[in-house]
């Protein structure tokens, strides 16, 4: 990709602009020269690279590192190891979109990337652990809305609201109908640097 000034061009950019309908020309350029600039000029970030971003983002807070390597595997959707631009853009992009407002497509693709950020073990279901270590890692970094609830009584209510078929484990499916009734499961994940 070159260095820190160099720009995103034609069909590249084409590609990656119509991945990201919520997504302007002049910002996928802004964009690009801050990845250049975290990435070093290579234009891919490593796990440890994309944590080191991540816990900048949050003002030095290490206990994002947790969720951040969470969020660096549902980015890394080509599972080479590293976060790309195009990769980085297209989650930017999912992570961005609102759910009440966006396409049916854009709330599909919301959901998946949740889904994947607490599928820690990449089963394709999410158990009762992963939930309560994506739930931690949250409270760890932001105050979530627990009440009198420690953070594995309020992931053990979660996972009890998805898991539909008390099977112990959270399909897609499931954890989709659970999302579109309790937009926490999705909304937790994104909390903003403070």
């Amino acid at each position: 990709m070159g260095n820190a000034s160099t720009r995103p061009k034609g069909k590249y950019l084409n590609e990656i602009i119509s991945k990201c309908t919520n997504l302007e020309i002049d910002d996928a350029f802004l964009i690009f020269k801050d990845f250049q600039r975290q990435s070093g000029g290579k234009g891919k970030l490593s796990e440890d690279d994309f944590v080191t971003v991540y816990i900048e983002a949050f003002h030095g807070k290490s206990e994002i590192s947790a969720l951040a390597r969470n969020i660096f595997h549902a980015f890394d959707t080509n599972h080479n190891g590293f976060v790309e631009f195009e990769e980085f853009v297209v989650g930017l992009s999912v992570t961005e979109a609102c759910l009440v407002e966006a396409d049916q497509e854009m709330r599909i693709k919301k959901m998946k990337w949740a889904f994947d950020v607490y599928d820690k073990d990449r089963s394709n279901t999410i158990d009762r652990h992963e939930m309560r270590l994506i739930v931690r890692a949250v409270a760890d970094v932001v105050e979530l809305f627990l009440g009198d609830e420690t953070p594995d009584e309020f992931a053990d209510r979660l996972f009890e609201e998805a898991d539909v078929n008390k099977d112990g484990k959270i399909t897609f499916e499931e954890f989709q109908k659970a999302a579109e009734h309790n937009d926490t499961l999705v909304n937790m994940l994104l909390p903003a640097p403070v």
